[in-house]
């Protein structure tokens, strides 16, 4: 690989979006709970969406994010930044559910739930510093055809998969990466640093 790869250093690690989930005892009327919701100060706007399945979309009154329910008592988070946000919004949300009775209380008891609140997914998104113009075909090659996939008439970054791991790194020629497939930051932080030695930086 070439010197300018060699010297390159990856940058920070920045969340891009935190999926989590958690799910009820609970069967909803969506529509009833659509109409009801949006009177709680921290709730913007609660719109029944049946295009892409029978869901509640959740809209907050000072968060940029989304958080549906459904009939089944599923409720997720998704377009979440920092783990603090994603803690205020779902005591915001839960805080709303209880003003409904639809549960307990802002902290409802075990028994009604089936699914303990969790994170999923999380997106980190990092940097290859000073690599504008990176040759990608170069990189698939360096770090194994096998583990790469870098078709650039159907998608304009580098897609790799590390050795026995859930996780993919998307590598773009601007030297941006985004990680995904995990759910917390020393595994993101792992798999960059196995990166970082296959790329012998």
């Amino acid at each position: 690989m070439d010197d300018t790869i060699r010297e390159s250093q990856i940058s920070e690690l920045e969340i891009a979006n935190i999926v989590a989930s958690g799910k009820f005892d609970v069967e909803l009327d969506l529509a009833n709970v659509a109409e009801d919701l949006p009177n709680s100060k921290a709730i913007e706007s609660a719109e029944h969406s049946r295009r892409s399945g029978n869901r509640l979309l959740i809209h907050f009154s000072n968060r940029d994010l989304l958080s549906i329910l459904a009939p089944s008592g599923v409720y997720m988070f998704t377009g979440v930044n920092s783990y603090n946000e994603l803690e205020c919004a779902k005591n915001e949300l839960l805080s709303a559910l209880a003003e409904l009775s639809i549960i307990s209380s802002p902290n409802p008891v075990s028994e009604e739930i089936i699914d303990p609140f969790q994170v999923q997914n999380v997106v980190y998104t990092a940097e290859l510093e000073g690599q504008e113009g990176l040759s990608l075909s170069q990189l698939a090659i360096s770090l194994g055809m096998e583990k790469t996939e870098y078709e650039p008439e159907q998608f304009p970054g580098l897609v790799y998969r590390p050795d026995n791991s859930s996780c993919t790194i998307l590598v773009f020629s601007s030297g941006k990466m985004v990680i995904t497939g995990i759910d917390n930051e020393k595994t993101a932080q792992r798999e960059l640093e196995r990166l970082q030695k296959e790329l012998d930086l």
